[in-house]
């Protein structure tokens, strides 16, 4: 499962670079939608319908940037089902843990089992302290005598559970909205 979830982080990042390439050749030559979300679909199909050069080379360029862009995002599609199919494959013990995981707010399936396959057996860990140290994510400290001075994380652990454990825990920067539900055709507010 490792090697299909560092895939798709790989395909995440080509994804990156893809619609990066394509919106600065579109800027660098005039061409902004106005009123539309980029990456939707509507801004693609906006892409295809509406953008076009009358130099040759330009319009081949802008073929191919889009066409990349899509097959980046069917391949990510194509390893986010293997991820699942391997989560569904894999020892009860494993499942139970990615279902715990998922119990956090910014976890989904692909996330928690990235955090399963870059770790390993949580019980390889004897606190919570050498846990942390693993992943990179604890203060570095420059202490002399009476002296304690703590800096930044140290960054020298697994830098992909790092990442992915610091962007999930950007979910709990903002309180969660909670919103009310109905039941039975009454509004139910929390």
């Amino acid at each position: 499962m490792r090697y299909l979830v560092r895939a798709r982080e790989a395909a995440n990042e080509d994804q990156l670079k893809a619609r990066h390439r394509l919106g600065k050749f579109l800027l660098r030559h005039g061409r902004k939608p106005e009123g539309m979300t980029a990456w939707s679909k509507q801004y693609l199909e906006w892409i295809k319908t509406n953008v076009h050069f009358e130099i040759q080379a330009l319009e081949v360029t802008l073929l191919n940037y889009p066409h990349e862009v899509e097959y980046v995002a069917e391949r990510i599609a194509h390893l986010e089902t293997a991820i699942d199919e391997a989560v569904r494959e894999s020892s009860a013990e494993l499942r139970a843990v990615i279902e715990a995981l998922r119990a956090w707010r910014g976890v989904a399936q692909t996330t928690a089992a990235m955090i399963v396959s870059e770790l390993g057996s949580l019980s390889r860990f004897a606190s919570p302290r050498q846990l942390m140290g693993y992943s990179g994510l604890v203060a570095s400290e420059h202490s002399s005598g009476g002296r304690v001075h703590r800096g930044p994380i140290t960054k020298s652990g697994n830098a992909h559970l790092r990442r992915v454990l610091v962007e999930a825990s950007w979910s709990y920067h903002h309180r969660p909205k909670v919103t009310g539900f109905s039941c039975g055709g009454r509004r139910i507010l929390p």
